[in-house]
């Protein structure tokens, strides 16, 4: 409802946290739809960022990034639709199923 009032963790306060909370929703499984179709061929989680964040990312937030990439690709794997191999170079290299 338009009462709740939040503040962030970052970015400005805002009312409307269901609205807001419906917007996020859509914007994960927009990033999985994409993710889904950037994994035709294995990818490490570094190689995802277009996919997941719709551009690549600067140093200042890479760690942030590569997180919150991470998480989208073990939803995906424990839901059983990607596999994933240890590439030589000792990163995960993961493809859908």
């Amino acid at each position: 409802q338009e009462r709740h009032f939040a503040l962030p963790g970052h970015k400005l306060p805002f009312t409307g946290v269901p609205a807001r909370l419906d917007q996020l929703i859509d914007n994960h499984r927009n990033a999985l739809d994409r993710l889904r179709a950037h994994l035709s061929e294995p990818r490490r989680v570094a190689e995802c960022f277009t996919p997941v964040f719709g551009r690549e990312l600067d140093d200042a937030v890479f760690g942030l990034g590569l997180i919150e990439a991470q998480a989208h690709m073990n939803y995906l794997h424990l839901r059983g639709e990607t596999v994933r191999e240890m590439g030589a170079d000792g990163a995960w290299l993961y493809r859908m199923a």
